[in-house]
């Protein structure tokens, strides 16, 4: 088990390696310059946008539906940590769900200057984020989930950022090879009181979250602001896996290969 696993961060750094040599790869001061000139510091989630369609098969299977309700609701408390960690202050996820109620957000649109202007005037918000969800599938390895980022400026209504993520989360194998629970899983299990299939789906999300924003610059009112200008950022479209061992494997892909992926290909799989 050991040597395996030693093979697969080999294959990891491998590909890695290959990413950085064959793509092209932005600094966080290219990638991230609003960031660092705008300088946001409060920023509202707004609920997810949950756009995955439920497949025929599944649209009465009551036990499917609500693993994909409670992993979306999930998502507030999930997307709001990465920022924490960057020094941010983020609008909390109940006061977040009360406005969005208040102020009619059921139909929130990115390009909505109105409403980006309304969030500075009345909230003092500097950024707002949008997320997706597009597509879950899932088939006897795991989980998988097409979602999409952004984030933008309630000063400038510029996109800070933008990110598209194919992310799946392999199903954890025992000794024996048999279905078991990493520690992450158990923890939402007994934490949240989520069911073994609803916990994979939430720390897909969670997982995915965590990769995407925590590359953000951190807020300028820390001491790290500006330290990692010349790190590079991640890639703004993705393929990004949690596999059975717990090894991250990640590369880029083009927007056309996700859209294809996501939109085009048939639904056969959820």
């Amino acid at each position: 088990m050991k040597m395996m696993k030693g093979i697969r961060v080999y294959i990891v750094i491998i590909m890695s390696v290959f990413c950085i040599v064959g793509c092209k790869v932005d600094s966080k001061l290219l990638r991230y310059k609003d960031i660092y000139s705008e300088k946001p510091t409060t920023i509202y989630i707004v609920p997810t946008i949950d756009q995955a369609e439920r497949p025929n098969k599944k649209i009465t299977d009551r036990s499917y539906n609500n693993q994909l309700d409670v992993a979306l609701h999930y998502m507030p408390q999930s997307l709001q940590k990465p920022f924490l960690s960057k020094g941010y202050y983020v609008i909390p996820p109940l006061a977040s769900m009360e406005i969005s109620k208040r102020d009619s957000m059921g139909e929130a649109h990115i390009n909505d200057t109105a409403m980006l202007k309304h969030f500075a005037e009345e909230y003092g918000v500097d950024a707002v984020l949008f997320t997706f969800i597009y597509k879950w599938e899932e088939d006897e390895a795991g989980w998988h989930v097409y979602l999409e980022y952004f984030l933008k400026s309630t000063k400038t209504y510029v996109t800070l950022l933008n990110t598209k993520m194919k992310a799946g989360k392999y199903i954890p194998l025992g000794f024996r090879g048999t279905p078991t629970l990493s520690p992450r899983d158990a923890s939402l299990i007994k934490n949240l009181n989520l069911d073994k299939p609803t916990s994979q789906r939430a720390l897909l999300l969670d997982l995915v979250n965590n990769y995407v924003l925590k590359d953000l610059p951190w807020n300028n009112l820390t001491e790290e602001f500006e330290t990692d200008i010349e790190e590079n950022a991640r890639f703004s479209c993705m393929k990004y896996y949690y596999d059975a061992t717990g090894v991250e494997v990640y590369r880029p892909m083009s927007v056309e290969e996700f859209d294809q992926d996501c939109f085009l290909l048939n639904n056969a799989k959820q």
